[in-house]
């Protein structure tokens, strides 16, 4: 770890920030998001494949934290930077420890093949961006290497296909139900691709919030190539699509499969986030929990009407 004093230095955080920084929502958030698509498929998952979900989604951004905590975090995420750089025991032992109960928990599990395919696919594109960062300080005089300046561009996307992949697919493969068909298949694509646009969104968002130290650190994420505003136009943007590719599947799918009871709050949870974003631009804890507060308020409203 480097020794160069914090440019921005984290201010006293409380418990409740604490555990956002420990990334504890957002591993809750992957299994809400899995619940949610299970329910509105009409493909319910053992309560083992939710835990399942968190443990590999704490993991992978654990590992991220610790890879960001001594260079980007510290300008963009002070708090979360500031909690990692203060425990070799976050940095190094939790990611492990959690990899190896999500490891443990899937051999009790027993997956098939192509689930597991799926999953080690997924881990993989989950950790290439926070490994291609590990060797980076926050002296301003060290440029990243090549492979992270090409990776950058690219993350928003790889993540959002990521967790798209992995909700829709999970409750397809694994979840209990009639036999797999096209049929549903083509429903999880129908549900899978408007979800893509929400994810995207949620991720520029996250990476607009980090603009200027990814760009200190030469990472070009899309919200460091273009205009904060234009940032806030793509995802507009993607909002309309998101929505309109919901009301295409409530109009075009299967009657029985509830669309709108899985869109209107993802779609809602978002717009509501982007449209409170000066607000919430300072509150590092607030802003991260409300990103993500959409997946928590699909499973709500999922389990409620569904």
């Amino acid at each position: 770890m480097s020794d160069t004093p914090d440019p921005n230095p984290a201010s006293p955080t409380g418990p409740w920030a604490r555990l956002v920084f420990l990334q504890v929502p957002m591993a809750l958030s992957a299994a809400s998001l899995i619940a949610a698509i299970a329910i509105t498929l009409d493909r319910p998952l053992e309560p083992a494949w939710y835990l399942a979900a968190f443990l590999g989604t704490w993991c992978v951004y654990l590992r991220d934290s610790a890879a960001s905590c001594d260079a980007e975090d510290r300008v963009s995420q002070p708090g979360r930077a500031s909690l990692f750089r203060s425990s070799a025991f976050l940095r190094t032992s939790l990611p492990v420890i959690t990899a190896i109960t999500g490891v443990a928990t899937l051999v009790w599990i027993r997956p098939t093949a192509p689930t597991a395919g799926l999953l080690v696919g997924i881990g993989l594109l989950g950790l290439v961006h926070s490994f291609s960062v590990r060797d980076q300080t926050a002296s301003r005089s060290e440029a990243p290497r090549p492979l992270t300046s090409r990776l950058a561009i690219l993350k928003s996307p790889m993540v959002s296909v990521a967790w798209a992949a992995a909700a829709v697919s999970l409750p397809v493969l694994e979840g209990r139900g009639p036999e797999i068909s096209m049929a549903t298949w083509i429903e999880a694509a129908m549900l899978g691709l408007p979800l893509v646009a929400i994810l995207l969104g949620d991720s520029l968002l996250l990476d607009l919030r980090d603009r200027d130290a990814d760009a200190r650190f030469q990472l070009r994420t899309i919200a460091v190539r273009v205009r904060p505003r234009t940032v806030h136009v793509i995802v507009a943007a993607l909002l309309l699509a998101a929505a309109a590719g919901f009301t295409f599947d409530s109009i075009a799918g299967d009657p029985a499969v509830p669309w709108l009871a899985f869109g209107i709050p993802v779609v809602l949870g978002l717009a509501t986030a982007w449209a409170t974003w000066p607000n919430l631009r300072g509150r590092e804890a607030s802003l991260a929990v409300a990103v993500m507060s959409w997946r928590f308020l699909a499973v709500v409203v999922c389990f409620t009407l569904v």
